[in-house]
């Protein structure tokens, strides 16, 4: 019937939530103002009953901030998990950025979350987060920040002191590296460097100036606050270049030796001496017998590359002089075993070789 009362019912007025204003102080997130508006709603006309379901929800803000901060960092939000928690970067911290934790290869991925514990005056939540391939467990703090204490308090995060990421690097100069692609203000090779950071593992890139040398990429994963024990370290190792050179050095320093004309050559793993009284040696002539079977490690060793070398053998000739009357003879030397250590390194002249032994400590032969 066209004159039919209309029976539909009339639109319900809107309710409208009051905001508190917004003061320039105030960093209490959207996310409260939201829930303070449902539990508003959810008060008796007395204004003075919650209910088990806004109850329950207040007793859950605590576990709920600290959810914000590990899941920004899930998600990659390294400056947004920052301000959460309270940390600022200053000029040397180079990997507290969402550029650098955009680099990492293993961000949390997954967490859960225990139920807040508060023992005096303090309020924990444990949360069991995975990270990469390996899991394990880290409390958060957490703080009353106004509200109505005992009824709708509002929680934010106690600050949280970044991890780090220790590392030191071991070689000669013509080192640099990067750290999530940022390069350090300061970075010296040779001692240790300490950089705040989120929790990941960051990549380590080098450069090397000398085709002798390098040191192979890595990574290096943060350590929290008060769990550091030593810094990662890197070593130069020598290339393949720098193993042919380095020998090339060692064998032209004992062809030094053996070219020498002297008793006992300086610097030198063998000599010889007179054993016939008032009889004096000269112009020997040293013969190579078997060149020492030469062991050089590769990585970097305090000062240089580590050489050691045996099974090698010299024997010679040499000119004898009598002092009583003057007669001339020739002698022969017996052969000597030939062994010696040593420290390789690279300089702008390229590579050099020096031995560690002192004179008179060679093995020895008489003529």
């Amino acid at each position: 019937m066209d004159d039919a009362p209309d029976f539909a019912p009339a639109p319900a007025p809107a309710i409208e939530t009051a905001q508190p204003p917004k003061r320039s102080s105030d960093h209490v997130p959207h996310w409260v103002w939201a829930m303070i508006a449902a539990v508003t709603l959810l008060t008796t006309a007395a204004g003075a009953t919650l209910s088990i379901t806004a109850i329950a929800a207040l007793q859950n803000l605590p576990r709920t901030v600290v959810a914000a901060y590990l899941s920004d960092l899930e998600h990659g939000k390294a400056e947004a998990a920052m301000k959460l928690a309270g940390i600022r970067a200053g000029a040397g911290d180079v990997l507290l950025s969402d550029a650098a934790y955009a680099t990492i290869t293993d961000r949390i991925r997954s967490f859960t979350l225990q139920p807040a514990v508060t023992r005096g005056s303090k309020t924990t939540v444990k949360a069991t987060i995975t990270q990469g391939d390996r899991t394990y467990q880290r409390s958060f703090t957490v703080e009353p920040a106004g509200g109505i204490p005992g009824v709708l308090p509002f929680w934010t995060l106690a600050p949280i002191t970044p991890d780090t990421v220790d590392l030191k690097v071991n070689g000669p100069a013509g080192l640099a590296y990067t750290v999530a692609g940022k390069h350090p203000e300061s970075m010296p090779i040779g001692t240790a460097v300490t950089l705040r950071a989120l929790p990941g593992t960051y990549p380590v890139k080098f450069t090397s100036s000398n085709e002798n040398f390098e040191v192979w990429d890595a990574d290096v994963t943060a350590t929290p606050a008060g769990g550091y024990e030593s810094p990662t370290e890197f070593n130069a190792r020598l290339s393949s270049a720098g193993d042919a050179a380095g020998r090339r050095a060692i064998d032209a320093w004992l062809d030094a030796c053996v070219a020498s004309t002297e008793a006992d050559p300086k610097d030198c793993p063998f000599f010889t001496f007179s054993q016939l009284p008032g009889v004096t040696i000269s112009d020997v002539h040293w013969h190579l017998g078997t060149r020492p079977i030469v062991d050089l490690n590769p990585e970097w060793n305090s000062d240089g590359w580590q050489v050691s070398a045996d099974s090698g053998s010299v024997s010679g000739d040499v000119d004898l002089l009598r002092s009583s009357d003057g007669a001339t003879g020739t002698g022969t030397i017996d052969s000597i075993p030939v062994a010696f250590a040593g420290i390789l390194t690279f300089d702008g002249g390229g590579p050099r070789f020096v031995p560690l032994y002192s004179d008179g400590s060679q093995p020895q032969s008489g003529a």
